[in-house]
């Protein structure tokens, strides 16, 4: 029905003229869908009105944000009153506008006349149209959906764009040009990084693109574009959308700075913006469109790649870590694939999905995994999870366990075996967990082990052979 109405606007005010575009326009869009926009405008002189009129501006501006600078030293502008006008932004503003008013409405052969006495209700599957006419009883039409057309009569006031109208301080003459800073809903941005691995696959080729999106309803023609981060866009959303990469990959609790308790995920963050990204050149983004575009690249950034076995599956929130016998005998038979990577450039890397693929001999690309990238500053170093390692598995069996209650100690032995099944010799790093008590010590372990990096764990770097598999035990003793 919004099409029509507009086909049949355009046919009955043949004189729709377009305002001059803006000299110069500078974007800063936030992730959430905020912007904060600065133009340089030319000013018209007032019209027969005596109100000066500013457009073409977008159909979600916020009026209240609305800033107005003269460009040229000297010049003032002092503005009495403000109006944002826009009677096309939607069905309901149109026939607001048009209340009371005669309109002419046709299906088929018949044909219907009369003033608008109320505004259709259109949050309604079959708004209703009231008409009222002179001496006539009120005419009801169920469902003006169901009509062909609808004839607006000419309205030389109607806000055929959206525009500001400014009344002057009387007497004053307005500026030749002014910077107009305003703040507008519409505009969002999210990122991508695709990952090339070399073939040595001790390197990346990193590629940074941004996905744009202007749903303002207006064109905004090479325009420097600054992208900025709030702290909102740190966290996983509380209910992401389907496509989001995090959707997935919001846990139920964490382990809080010392490692001895658990703490609820954040649910809540701030507007604030906590980092900036300037894209390399101006960008012309169309109405109603999106635009992908490079934010940056690098050639060949160092990585490390390891292969990270952490078998223990079970609901380890809900259970009683001391007393649970059966607490850590499932387990899973996923190795995942880790990468490690520092951004050495001067450059922060948004955050945003992260895809890892290597080249073959027959110049195809082969998937390798994605993960969720956080942002990164300079300098920081990044640990990106890729999923299952194509070939290779690992088995976590308990084998002792024996609680001494008056001694207030329990031993608890576990066998680990890690297959490779791929042509190439691999070393696996085997993360093993100790939930069932603080105190804890390893009596017995047939390889070395180090500390992990998380709190109460361990780590074992096993070398596994091509096409072979490889097994290892150890026994901890927890005290009470």
């Amino acid at each position: 029905m919004k099409n029509a109405l507009w086909i049949l606007l355009i046919l009955l005010v043949p004189g729709l003229a377009s305002a001059a575009k803006p000299r110069s326009v500078a974007l800063v869009i936030q992730e959430n869908g905020h912007a904060q926009i600065s133009e340089t405008h030319d000013v018209e002189p007032p019209g027969p009105d005596g109100f000066v009129r500013i457009g073409p501006l977008p159909e979600t501006l916020l009026p209240a944000s609305v800033n107005a600078v003269p460009i040229e030293r000297g010049e003032t502008i002092d503005i009495v009153a403000q109006r944002f006008l826009y009677d096309l932004r939607d069905d309901e503003s149109l026939f607001r506008a048009y209340r009371g008013t005669a309109l002419v409405c046709r299906r088929g052969d018949a044909t219907l006349a009369g003033r608008l006495s109320s505004v259709p209700d259109f949050t309604r599957p079959t708004p209703s149209l009231t008409l009222e006419t002179e001496g006539q009883p009120v005419c009801v039409v169920p469902n003006l959906f169901a009509l062909d057309s609808i004839e607006f009569p000419v309205r030389a006031d109607l806000a055929r764009q959206p525009t500001l109208v400014w009344q002057l301080a009387a007497g004053q003459t307005p500026p030749a040009a002014v910077q107009l800073n305003y703040a507008a809903a519409g505009l969002s941005w999210s990122a991508s990084h695709e990952a090339i691995l070399a073939d040595d696959a001790r390197s990346i080729a990193l590629s940074t693109r941004v996905h744009l999106r202007n749903q303002t309803q207006r064109e905004f023609v090479n325009a420097r574009i600054r992208l900025a981060l709030s702290e909102k866009g740190l966290f996983a959303p509380l209910v992401p959308a389907p496509d989001d990469p995090r959707a997935a990959r919001a846990p139920a609790l964490r382990y809080s700075a010392d490692g001895k308790s658990w703490t609820p995920e954040r649910a809540e963050a701030s507007a604030a913006i906590v980092a900036t990204y300037d894209l390399p050149q101006p960008l012309t983004l169309p109405a109603d469109a999106d635009v992908r575009a490079g934010l940056s690249s690098a050639p060949a950034i160092p990585v490390e790649t390891r292969y990270v076995y952490d078998g223990v599956r079970f609901d380890r929130f809900q259970r009683n870590r001391r007393t649970d016998g059966n607490l850590g005998t499932e387990f899973s038979t996923v190795v995942q694939t880790r990468l490690t990577f520092k951004n050495d450039r001067p450059e922060p890397l948004p955050p945003g999905e992260f895809r890892l693929l290597r080249g073959q001999a027959d110049q195809t690309l082969e998937w390798i995994g994605s993960d969720w990238l956080a942002a990164l500053k300079p300098g920081e170093s990044a640990l990106v999870d890729l999923g299952p390692s194509a070939g290779l598995f690992g088995r976590r069996l308990r084998t002792a366990y024996a609680d001494v209650v008056p001694l207030k100690t329990a031993d608890e032995s576990f066998e680990i075996t890690l297959e490779n099944q791929t042509a190439t010799d691999q070393t696996i790093t085997v993360v093993e967990h100790f939930y069932r008590g603080e105190n804890h010590e390893i009596i017995a372990a047939s390889t070395e082990h180090v500390p992990g990096t998380d709190p109460h764990s361990i780590q074992f770097s096993v070398p596994v052979k091509a096409g072979s598999s490889q097994s290892f035990t150890y026994t901890v003793r927890y005290t009470w």
